[in-house]
């Protein structure tokens, strides 16, 4: 794997962490904890980025590892419990790059790098500002002394040239983003900048897939010039495995033209199940099928209402039964959506990119209506382990679901 080169110290870098170790994945038990090994020794993690990181988190992936401080707490305050793990894990190797994983250091290199590209005549940065019941992560003033409200956001989510943000709904970033919204209106230059912190961005955009309702309020209040609205940026940095951070563009172009379709809520799913033990289900006119244990993923489309849609395929009862899944889900023991917005209907491009991966075709399921043979196939492990899966999950997102019709 090609490393990226390391990053000389200097005026224009900035320390996002420092690696005293390297160990490699083993699972993420939860959000805020990963297992890493490092030889015999396992080695209980931190993990600063509540993301779900998918494209990351497979067992062998290599990490960087840096000893957590001990908690001092300030005068006045309660002692906080010991912390359970004594490492953070703040960087992955992926590809051939460095990924810091500590999102909230982002705004250290948005102060040290990036306001005074995107804010004219910037005279003064006052971090953490408090206004109202609100708090931001800086307030600058330019040389005219007008006022900016900055919100900084951290951005791993980087492939097939397009850079996302959120990876899963954040009700809290959207909480900010209306914030901004309002007080713009006050008088404030609001800006939101997106800090991608690795990879080769040609364009951002907000994440339609995941959180459709940030993408479109981002769309609806977002503008990327002088116009009004408040004003959204992507910067783009580099890092190396010792953590230095150097800015390799102040203008990623940002794209908020697909507000539009994380609104029409239309597209595509891909719909996983696993089926716990061998069980015949009656599915329909399909008549009695032999169901073996492991993992079923299933390909569909909805035209509108595709929230909806795939809501009604996760409730396992309470239903009746129209389309052949719903003969399956109730003898699932585990259920999970993955939605895909699109302009074009890829139900069947889907359904050909999982034979492709080597899925075991159910003939006949869910495709009466097409000339594929079949809309389910079989995996004896779980999909989300698969690194090709996931690829291809990423793939329909972030290149072939944008390509708009005609």
């Amino acid at each position: 794997m090609r490393e990226t080169a390391k990053i000389p110290p200097g005026d224009g870098t900035v320390r996002l962490f420092t690696n005293h170790r390297e160990a490699l994945f083993v699972k993420r038990p939860n959000r805020f904890l990963i297992i890493a090994r490092d030889g015999d020794e396992e080695i209980a993690c931190h993990c600063p980025n509540p993301g779900r990181l998918i494209e990351f988190v497979f067992p062998g992936s290599k990490l960087i590892l840096e000893r957590r401080a001990p908690f001092s707490p300030g005068p006045g305050r309660a002692k906080s419990p010991k912390a359970k793990t004594g490492w953070t894990a703040v960087g992955i190797h992926y590809r051939d790059g460095i990924v810091p994983l500590f999102s909230s250091r982002a705004n250290k290199a948005a102060e040290t790098l990036i306001l005074k590209k995107i804010i004219p005549g910037l005279r003064e940065i006052h971090g953490e500002f408090t206004l109202g019941a609100s708090r931001f992560d800086f307030l600058c003033i330019d040389g005219k002394g007008n006022r900016h409200l900055v919100e900084v956001k951290a951005c791993s989510l980087i492939e097939y040239g397009v850079a996302m943000f959120p990876d899963a709904p954040s009700g809290r970033a959207l909480k900010h983003l209306e914030e901004l919204a309002a007080l713009w209106a006050e008088g404030y230059t609001c800006h939101v900048l997106f800090v991608i912190v690795h990879g080769k961005a040609r364009v951002f955009i907000p994440n339609i897939h995941t959180d459709p309702a940030f993408a479109a309020a981002l769309s609806r209040y977002g503008n990327t010039g002088d116009k009004s609205g408040v004003r959204i940026h992507a910067a783009l940095l580099c890092c190396d495995r010792e953590g230095r951070a150097a800015l390799t563009s102040a203008s990623v172009p940002v794209d908020l033209s697909h507000g539009e379709l994380a609104e029409s809520n239309r597209g595509n799913y891909l719909i996983l199940l696993k089926i716990p033990i061998s069980t015949e289900i009656i599915t329909g006119a399909l008549g009695p099928r032999l169901y073996a244990p492991g993992w079923y993923v299933y390909a569909g489309s909805a035209r509108k209402n595709l929230s909806a849609r795939v809501n009604r395929h996760l409730r396992k009862n309470r239903k009746q039964k129209h389309w052949h899944l719903d003969y399956l889900t109730p003898q699932a023991e585990t259920i999970k959506a993955l939605p895909i917005r699109s302009y074009r209907n890829l139900e069947c491009s889907l359904a050909k990119a999982l034979d492709d991966l080597g899925g075991t075709a159910i003939p006949g399921f869910g495709c009466s209506d097409c000339r594929c043979k079949s809309h389910l196939f079989y995996f004896t492990d779980p999909p989300m382990g698969n690194r090709a899966f996931v690829d291809l999950l990423l793939k329909f997102r972030h290149e072939t679901g944008l390509q708009r019709e005609g």
